[in-house]
């Protein structure tokens, strides 16, 4: 397929994605959740089969030690901070972390398999790693604004979660290029699983209570850690650090079609 025809392809499943997101984001209770990603996973592959984009598909342990320790930082700075208070462990615990292995699986899913193997696959293919990396970095934080919206992020908690997740995404990015698919999906579901599930620092219910006493711009409020200052820092240094170890251990060329 020529240049421009895959980068245009690329382009209009970016906007499809959008509007998708824009749309089901306006629905109440949890139909917007259960009709999202199930159809942005099934677009996501025929996008993939139709291109015939080559998608890395290696190991997955690389990625949930990643993002346990990433995530693992951030709480331990935030705790002995005193910006939150982990309280009790819930009666239904067991309910909860259920629920949100299949609430993630379907996120991390979904993201990953239309952000990183369709359009950041779509641009690198083109234009290379960086400027892939760069541009469904900002795309993805770019997506991520209806949900700020309606969990009423403040400006600037807002613009501190978009610095978060424009450079998660890049990480992502790179996790995915030269660890593999399955690495990507692995650090997103181990990251949101923690932050959202595990422990209650987000919008959704999570298994282990948590205060938070601090100032919103280093807790995050009600969106979570990715609002905090706490966690840009440690997205930024994630970035850095997934470039360096990756591009000297290993080159981003063995791929193989999905």
């Amino acid at each position: 397929m020529r240049r421009g025809l895959k980068l245009s392809a690329t382009l209009f499943f970016y906007i499809f994605i959008a509007l998708m997101v824009v749309f089901f984001s306006s629905l109440a209770g949890s139909l917007a959740g259960i009709l999202t990603y199930p159809i942005i996973i099934l677009a996501s592959l025929l996008f993939i089969l139709l291109l015939k984009l080559k998608v890395p598909m290696d190991g997955i342990v690389a990625g949930a030690v990643a993002a346990l320790v990433s995530m693992g930082v951030v709480l331990a700075v935030l705790a002995l901070s005193g910006g939150i208070v982990i309280g009790s462990v819930k009666a239904n615990y067991l309910e909860i972390l259920l629920n949100g292995v299949i609430v993630q699986l379907l996120v991390s899913l979904g993201e990953e398999l239309s952000f990183r193997a369709s359009i950041f696959q779509g641009i690198s293919e083109e234009l290379g790693i960086g400027i892939a990396a760069l541009l469904s970095a900002a795309g993805f934080a770019a997506l991520h604004i209806p949900s700020m919206d309606l969990v009423g992020v403040d400006a600037p908690s807002g613009l501190v979660a978009l610095g978060t997740i424009f450079f998660a995404g890049i990480a992502l990015a790179l996790i995915y290029a030269y660890g593999g698919l399955f690495n990507a999906i692995a650090f997103h579901f181990t990251w949101n699983f923690i932050e959202y599930n595990l422990f209650n620092l987000g919008p959704l219910d999570g298994a282990v209570n948590v205060l938070k006493p601090g100032p919103v711009l280093l807790t995050g409020g009600a969106f979570g850690p990715e609002a905090s200052v706490v966690a840009l820092a440690v997205t930024v240094l994630l970035a850095i650090a997934v470039w360096a170890y990756y591009t000297r251990s290993k080159p981003a060329e063995s791929t193989q079609a999905l």
